[in-house]
């Protein structure tokens, strides 16, 4: 994949699959200690950021002053659902940040239309997984958003989170 410009994204320092993202597991405690110590090399931060339902205060991983993941709290003291978010992270078939629905593909029947803070956009299973997920988003979509998009539409739709559930 290459951007509008012809580059190609960055080399992948992150990938997700059903084990985790790199140095994060279902094992991780929540806290920037363990994040940290799971992600050597990062700048671990609190951050405000949207999930589909609302907003929380969780925490961030950075590297090289770029936001990489987004880390929400689980239950037990261990970490939850985690969004790749940065141009350095790649998924479990090599999805990244940016590309399309078409470049990804994946089945419409893969995909559920997204509700709330994600409304119009598609929550799709990514290949061949149980735990990783793609939420791609159509620029300028005016609705309906009770259903996924066109065919046509959800073809030309953008890869902007890529989620990781424990």
């Amino acid at each position: 994949m290459t951007d509008s410009a012809g580059a190609p994204p960055p080399r992948a320092v992150l990938t997700v699959t059903d084990a985790g993202i790199s140095g994060l597991t279902p094992e991780t405690g929540y806290g920037p200690k363990s994040i940290g110590a799971a992600l050597p090399g990062f700048d671990i931060e609190t951050i405000q950021t949207a999930g589909e339902n609302d907003t929380q205060w969780t925490y961030a991983a950075f590297r090289d002053g770029m936001q990489m993941v987004q880390i929400f709290k689980g239950t037990g003291g261990k970490i939850g659902v985690v969004h790749g978010v940065g141009d350095a992270v790649a998924g479990p078939n090599g999805e990244r940040l940016g590309m399309t629905f078409a470049q990804a593909h994946l089945p419409r029947r893969a995909c559920r239309v997204g509700k709330n803070l994600w409304r119009g956009m598609a929550i799709c299973k990514a290949a061949n997984t149980e735990k990783v997920s793609l939420v791609f988003a159509i620029s300028e979509y005016k609705g309906p958003f009770d259903r996924l998009p066109s065919s046509s539409d959800l073809q030309g739709a953008t890869l902007q989170r890529i989620l990781w559930t424990p």
